[in-house]
């Protein structure tokens, strides 16, 4: 009795040459997740519901007058040993397997719920920062046994449970498969993995409002009249887009983005490039109509920048002052035909933002 005792505890089922033992995978739980930005891996918490067949433990029911007995101790009978991967490492990563709620039936079958921890190694895809994506891989397979133990998936390969799971992290895709392992093709390693999308509406918020106000200054700031208030307002805006990137930076992770550039990014940059070139333009032209000119402009330029001023309702720019030697000053004509320069330019400057900014968007 003591050595069948020594076996149930050691020693599976059989290891008769060409026999394997069927683990049934019932169910699958992920219950915590949590993100090490810096080494790239989520700690990920939950439970198997397992199911295999040990012959040994079939009873009579005449004998022994229940159906269930219920092991408190995994230690007191054989399980399969499914750990993680990286088996000589795990413990040093805080990593576990353990069988808990042991159940064994008359007919020799074997329930029981091994809760893990595992440290899963993500793939980061940075381009929707701060909704990153992750995809998150780790596998189980047995050390001692990898040839005799076989895996059933029961509920398939999406069979895995995330309702209760606890997280700022959206699961948008779990799945587990049963693989060949790649240092013994003849071994099952059970992989799996899961697509997360970080829960960040708020850092959103926070790093887009400042930057679409700032924009927005710009777009309108012929509205807003003259040139000299027009360039004020582009340089406020242009403070406040300086400011939003510092606060990006500090929003972004410690190790960098690596090879990807995320759409943020280009949404920042673009943005101030547009208020750059907005300003030089207004610059340039407000320089232009400060120019003392002695013959008027050609008097169709003059029609179509009054039309152009008094439709748009914007640049509005106080009249020249003549000096009483000319019976005409032709600076009031120059300066409303910069005005119009100014407002063409703006509206194109404005048509162009919209179609990059759509472009962004869309990728």
């Amino acid at each position: 009795m003591q050595g069948r005792g020594n076996s149930l505890m050691l020693l599976p089922p059989t290891l008769a040459a060409g026999e394997t033992l069927d683990v049934e995978v019932l169910n699958i739980v992920v219950r915590q997740m949590w993100m090490n930005e810096v080494w790239r891996e989520m700690n990920i918490n939950g439970y198997f519901s397992v199911s295999w067949k040990d012959r040994r433990l079939k009873w009579d029911l005449g004998e022994w007058k229940t159906d269930v007995l219920n092991i408190k101790s995994y230690g007191r009978l054989w399980v399969p040993d499914i750990n993680s991967d990286k088996h000589q490492t795990s413990a040093q990563a805080g990593e576990y397997t353990q069988y808990q709620n042991i159940l064994v039936k008359n007919n020799g079958n074997v329930t029981a719920r091994l809760e893990y921890k595992i440290q899963a190694h993500c793939e980061i895809d940075y381009t929707n920062f701060p909704d990153d994506h992750k995809y998150c891989c780790f596998n189980l397979k047995s050390s001692l046994y990898p040839h005799y133990i076989k895996y059933f998936l029961i509920r398939g390969e999406n069979g895995i449970d995330t309702k209760h799971v606890r997280t700022n992290w959206h699961i948008e895709n779990a799945v587990i498969k049963q693989v060949q392992d790649d240092d013994d093709r003849k071994a099952q390693v059970l992989n799996m993995c899961l697509t997360v999308k970080r829960r960040s509406t708020t850092l959103r918020i926070e790093l887009t409002i400042p930057m679409m106000v700032s924009s927005l200054f710009v777009v309108i700031a012929p509205f807003f009249g003259t040139f000299k208030d027009q360039l004020n307002i582009k340089l406020f805006a242009i403070l406040i887009q300086l400011l939003s990137f510092t606060n990006l930076a500090s929003k972004t992770p410690q190790v960098g983005f690596g090879d990807t550039v995320p759409n943020i990014y280009v949404f920042y940059v673009f943005t101030l490039a547009t208020s750059v070139i907005s300003l030089l333009l207004t610059l340039i032209i407000s320089a232009m109509s400060r120019i003392q000119r002695k013959f008027p402009p050609a008097h169709r330029y003059t029609l179509l920048a009054s039309v152009l001023n008094t439709n748009l309702c914007c640049g509005s720019e106080p009249g020249a002052v003549t000096d009483g030697t000319s019976g005409k000053d032709n600076n009031s004509d120059w300066l409303q035909i910069h005005v119009a320069i100014n407002n063409i330019a703006s509206f194109f400057i404005l048509l162009a933002y919209s179609i990059g900014i759509t472009i962004i968007l869309c990728t």
